[in-house]
């Protein structure tokens, strides 16, 4: 029956247990109640044999029809429980298409040239790196403060890429919300992985011209808490 197995189809030894057990002790009750009641006597009356077995299961045959009826509903639970879990998988597995081709975009963007220093090329991924260092609240980095400058003016070489991974980051937080939850209900391990990869990324974004504030509490907030 399909109560004694769980949802990943293993048997249940313990509910398993638990039935037979209730099983014995149910019918150790009904034999105590007739001898009880008529006490032992042996009989070769085949009449006497009959009473016997209709005393039996016109009692025990209801009481485990039902639960074999109990045994199928729940069956049938744990089969639209699995179907769920399918759906969910799939939908997981088709976001993750989505949010790994907008990672590899931003990772383009993160790689984008915005100067040099010393004759060596600086990358927007330095200024994350240098946004997270805090550069932006206690200066000391002329190359970030001259990338936020340039990346805040309308038109600039820096403004068009900064804004296209601002929306890059936008669109990615919108398909991390739909990716299905943990198995406790918290955050599924790819979306963590996800927050502590851009929350950077945001922090810097925060500092040339702003990220919507779900967007920034996702990334940013969610990560400080976690």
């Amino acid at each position: 029956m399909g109560f004694i197995f769980d949802m990943g189809g293993t048997l249940n030894k313990k509910l398993l247990m638990l039935v037979i057990a209730f099983a014995f002790c149910l019918i150790a009750a009904l034999i105590f109640m007739y001898i009880n009641n008529f006490g032992v006597i042996r009989s070769d009356s085949q009449a006497d044999w009959g009473t016997f077995g209709d005393y039996f299961g016109g009692i025990l045959n209801p009481v485990f029809g039902l639960c074999a009826f109990l045994g199928v509903l729940w069956s049938l639970d744990i089969q639209i429980k699995q179907l769920k879990q399918i759906s969910l998988d799939k939908q997981g597995e088709e976001l993750l298409v989505v949010i790994k081709d907008i990672d590899a975009r931003i990772g383009e963007l993160m790689n984008v040239e915005v100067g040099q220093t010393s004759g060596e090329p600086l990358f927007i991924h330095h200024m994350v790196a240098e946004c997270e260092r805090g550069a932006g609240v206690l200066g000391g980095s002329d190359a970030y403060t001259s990338f936020v400058y340039i990346a805040k003016q309308s038109g600039s070489i820096l403004e068009a890429p900064a804004r296209e991974l601002k929306n890059k980051v936008v669109t990615l937080h919108r398909f991390l919300l739909l990716y299905p939850q943990g198995q406790k209900g918290g955050n599924a391990p790819v979306v963590e992985y996800y927050i502590d990869k851009i929350s950077g990324v945001v922090k810097m974004l925060g500092e040339v011209g702003g990220v919507p504030s779900d967007v920034s509490d996702f990334f940013v907030n969610s990560r400080s808490r976690g």
